[in-house]
């Protein structure tokens, strides 16, 4: 063999110790990257796991808070509509905590068994009817014997409590009419006839008791007129739906001076309370009903309330007129109409406790 050769064999022989190396770098490598990928997806199950039980965490301190610091009407409601139970994994008793409620509970039960008492049966005591009731005798007799032999004893007094229907009846206004005798008389009234009363409504046969009777059933007795109209129906009196409504505006006319009064005297304390309440209005136009704000306003330590309605609005035009002129403490709920009482000297806006105590959590 040449040196040549020689030399041409220690090449391959040192490219050949080159190539294990290599290799033997790589299948480590490849090793690696296959741990790495193994650990990976481990991470991501991990990851998934984490994610899931934060999830669920949170859910569980949302329905937490909402029943400490939410309205009592807001109820949980479970993602699943076949869950009959909440879990509440991870809140388990303690062990030394169970054994505690468990003997509490045996001694509850042991307590209970040892005094229970059966109670005696209260007869029910009826109460006397109210003495500024008039009262109706009604007098019975003995009746088959001849009572000239005996001698009268105090009598069974039995209190039956009894109601009238209602009456209706025509009150018919007679004025009377005179002329002068005496003819030759020098006066310009020949003729007198005795002054018209004044009536609640011009021109209408509606007596002040009748309108009393519907608002009053309206408004406290919450009867619609047309149950109202249904009733009267049934006692012989027709009156038209558009006659009610019309003697309904009447009546509320009437009434204007007192509101403004009650307006006056809200508005003349020192604390008060506004709130708008949405009602349903029948839109003229649209002829459906529409949502519509009826403002509340609460003279808290006069214990007043007035109401203000103006087309169904509830922007802050509404309340720069109503509180116009007002001084004092005004509480609300944090409407943003309310803002600009903020900067307003002698007036201070104040919180409401409902709507505050909700946001304490965040």
């Amino acid at each position: 063999m040449t040196e040549e050769d020689h030399y041409f064999v220690q090449q391959l022989l040192e490219h050949r110790d080159e190539l294990y190396r290599e290799t033997a770098r790589l299948k480590s490598r490849i090793s690696e990257l296959e741990n790495f990928e193994t650990e990976k997806v481990a991470y991501h199950k991990l990851l998934d796991e984490k994610d899931e039980l934060i999830s669920k965490l949170t859910r569980q301190v949302e329905m937490l808070q909402r029943r400490i610091w939410g309205k009592s009407s807001e109820k949980y409601i479970a993602e699943d509509p076949q869950q009959r139970k909440l879990d509440f994994d991870g809140l388990d008793l303690l062990p030394e905590e169970k054994e505690q409620a468990e003997a509490a509970q045996t001694e509850i039960e042991s307590y209970k068994t040892v005094c229970v008492k059966v109670k005696e049966k209260k007869h029910p005591v009826r109460k006397p009817l109210p003495e500024s009731l008039p009262r109706k005798e009604c007098h019975i007799y003995p009746e088959g014997i001849d009572l000239a032999g005996y001698t009268e004893l105090s009598p069974e007094i039995t209190e039956v409590l009894e109601r009238d229907p209602a009456r209706w009846y025509v009150r018919r206004i007679i004025r009377h009419k005179y002329v002068l005798k005496d003819k030759s008389q020098e006066t310009e009234k020949q003729v007198v006839t005795a002054p018209m009363p004044v009536l609640p409504i011009a021109k209408s046969y509606a007596g002040a008791s009748v309108l009393a009777d519907i608002i009053i059933d309206k408004y406290v007795n919450h009867l619609p007129f047309y149950r109202q109209i249904q009733m009267f129906k049934q006692q012989g009196i027709s009156i038209s739906p558009a006659t009610i409504n019309d003697w309904f505006a009447e009546v509320a006319d009437l009434m204007r001076p007192a509101w403004y009064r009650l307006k006056e005297l809200v508005l003349a304390s020192n604390y008060i309370q506004s709130d708008e309440t949405t009602i349903p209005i029948i839109h003229n136009e649209k002829h459906q009903t529409v949502k519509g704000y009826l403002w509340t306003v609460r003279a808290v330590m006069e214990n007043l309330v007035f109401f203000h309605y103006d087309h169904g609005s509830r922007a802050q035009k509404v309340a720069l007129g109503l509180f116009k002129d007002y001084q004092g403490v005004i509480q609300t709920d944090g409407y943003s109409v309310y803002d600009i009482y903020k900067r307003k000297k002698g007036v201070l806006p104040i919180g409401c406790w409902a709507h505050a105590r909700r946001y304490q959590y965040l």
